[in-house]
């Protein structure tokens, strides 16, 4: 075999050219690409060093909201008509899941449902590669705890990377000790989530939105390192701003009275069921209403009788708003035979009237060419000022529009505050109204002899019941209120007409429910002073009247010689009947024997006396 020919010197030469050019080409590259990592570092350091840093705080730091606990609504006695706690949605990890079959069974033990469903939710969580799934909603944080320790205790044996990640949201939530009581009164708040500020409830209606501001309270953050997993770490805490608990408003709602209303009214909305039903009841020496219930009506803790309009038209929007209106202050009426007395109370201390002066019904009186009649066409002949509000005589108090004429009952009308905002501490408020008499042209007379008797102005519930409060507190008028603390600011009460006047006029509501149509409203062993009111129900603009619908109310003063409540019934377009004396009486009655019952007032009535004792002391 030939023996290979050693490489020539220039062979080797060429070689070491070729050697030094690719260790030439390498420096060059490497010096490159050093300088290019040094110019990235300069620029990262320099020039990106504030950006970066704060990048890697961001996602090192995390902040955490800290909870304001709503403040409590409460009754007149302190007892927590609604309250806020604390719950929490359950979140689980789902890629931290390696034992599934093990962690659905752990689910149905303390969540419920078949653990398919936990598996078939976790697997399709895992496939989409999920890291977040709720599995409860707004539990309570017991059941989250017990849920955290048992999977604590059930993979132990795990690494504590490997072991499944559970999590809580927290989120405010109401509560209500009392059950679902005035709700209208009450009303409704909403959680809104907010990863940044703070899970936190809106208040939507009633007294929630009226003292938003002071129950609301502020939510506080925490700031600090996180783990992996998201939890804070508490010895990193570099912030920590603490929260501002709500502050609590009390009512003036007496929850036991509120209660007898509530069922009261329950049974009256079963019995001719109304398109919509109130009771009202009110102290009139202090002005606190101690019940407020409504029909229609709803669940506070369920939510159940509330629903969303079916179509955007504004018939379907209003009929599913019926059940949180409170018709106490946001419903306008045309009260009828119920202002007859404030009238006549009016008029005697304006002198349009003497408690001596006498009205002529013949049955039918005719004012510009308009006849009036009498109520069931009756005639009454020469009566009384009393005996004038006990039949609920419409030609009478034709008769004393036209003398008083219609800025005088207009002015009358006024005196009773029928035209103004209670300001009671609700949050939406209608406000009573008719056609000032400077803006009436023509038919004068006729609209004074309507409005004499309760036709062509329109009120609140709530100003009527005010306005026979000021006929049991002998003339002085004390404006309502629902909320004792943060006190309100009140108008200051008012002597509107003489007590003796005052006492005239509850002298002809005795005689109207001894021998006039609030028969129905007579309380065995209690004096009651009352006026029932069937008034047709005004069409919408003020053109008339709806044919053959009716609002039925009583308005009743007991006991009648020494004055402890007021109670309103009214009932809107009832079936089966429709006169106040029917419909709305009854329901007086039953509260009012409740009241007496409740206050433990010993019974002043014997049965063979026809009237009451007058008062010698003013009360209030």
């Amino acid at each position: 075999m030939a023996k290979s020919m050693p490489p020539t010197r220039h062979a080797q030469v060429r070689l070491k050219t070729e050697d030094l050019r690719r260790i030439g080409i390498a420096r060059s590259v490497l010096a490159v690409g050093g300088a290019v990592i040094v110019g990235r570092l300069v620029h990262l350091q320099a020039f990106q060093h504030h950006a970066l840093r704060a990048e890697g705080e961001r996602r090192r730091q995390v902040e955490r909201p800290l909870l304001a606990t709503r403040g409590a609504i409460l009754d007149r006695f302190g007892k927590p008509l609604a309250q806020s706690e604390i719950c929490c949605h359950i979140v689980i990890d789902p890629m931290s899941i390696h034992e599934v079959d093990a962690f659905t069974q752990l689910l149905s033990r303390h969540l419920g449902k078949d653990p398919h469903y936990w598996r078939a939710q976790i697997l399709q969580a895992q496939a989409q590669r999920r890291r977040y799934l709720r599995i409860a909603l707004k539990a309570p944080l017991s059941r989250y705890e017990q849920l955290k320790k048992a999977c604590r205790e059930s993979f132990k044996h795990l690494r504590r990377d490997a072991r499944p990640v559970i999590n809580r949201e927290e989120l405010p939530a109401r509560s209500y000790p009392q059950g679902s009581m005035a709700p209208q009164v009450l009303g409704l708040t909403q959680l809104v989530e907010d990863t940044k500020l703070g899970n936190r409830l809106v208040a939507t209606s009633g007294i929630e939105r009226s003292y938003d501001a002071r129950l609301a309270g502020t939510n506080g953050i925490e700031q600090g390192e996180r783990t992996p997993y998201g939890y804070l770490i508490p010895e990193t805490v570099r912030q920590r701003i603490a929260p501002q608990d709500g502050r609590p408003v009390q009512l003036t709602l007496d929850t036991a009275i509120q209660h007898a209303a509530e069922e009261t009214l329950q049974q009256l909305s079963r019995k001719h069921r109304p398109k919509g039903a109130l009771i009202i009841v009110l102290d009139p020496h202090t002005g606190d209403l101690l019940a407020i219930a409504n029909h229609p009506t709803f669940d506070l803790i369920t939510r159940e009788g509330l629903r969303a309009p079916r179509n955007p038209t504004k018939v379907e929007r209003d009929r599913a708003m019926e059940p949180l209106r409170n018709r106490a202050v946001e419903f306008l009426y045309e009260p009828g035979s119920t202002v007859k007395p404030l009238v006549v109370a009016a008029m005697l201390d304006a002198g349009v009237c003497e408690p001596t002066s006498r009205f002529f019904c013949g049955g039918a009186y005719l004012v510009s060419k308009k006849r009036i009649r009498c109520s069931e066409n009756k005639r009454h002949g020469a009566q009384t000022l009393e005996e004038v509000i006990c039949h609920s005589c419409n030609v009478a108090m034709a008769q004393i529009g036209l003398r008083a004429g219609l800025e005088g009952v207009y002015q009358a009308l006024h005196r009773f505050h029928l035209f103004e905002p209670m300001r009671a501490g609700f949050a939406y408020e209608e406000v009573g109204r008719t056609i000032p008499p400077d803006k009436v042209l023509w038919g004068r007379e006729l609209r004074a002899a309507n409005l004499a008797f309760g036709q062509g102005l329109l009120t609140t519930p709530l100003a009527l019941a005010a306005a026979y409060g000021a006929l049991a507190n002998e003339g002085r008028w004390i404006a309502p209120r629902i909320v004792l603390d943060p006190p309100l600011r009140r108008q200051p009460p008012l002597q509107i007409i003489a007590p003796e006047h005052a006492r005239l006029v509850i002298q002809g509501l005795v005689r109207a429910v001894e021998e006039g149509t609030g028969k129905e409203a007579q309380v065995r062993g209690y004096w009651v002073a009352g006026k029932t009111g069937t008034a047709q129900k005004a069409l919408e603009g003020g053109h008339g009247y709806a044919p053959g619908k009716y609002i039925a109310s009583f308005v009743g003063i007991i006991p009648a010689e020494n004055p402890r409540a007021v109670i309103l019934v009214l009932a809107d377009e009832p079936q089966n009947g429709y006169y106040g004396g029917e419909v709305a009486a009854p329901a007086f009655r039953q509260v009012a024997q409740f009241l007496m019952w409740y206050w433990r007032i010993p019974s002043t009535r014997r049965e063979n006396t026809r009237t009451p004792t007058p008062r010698t002391t003013r009360i209030g």
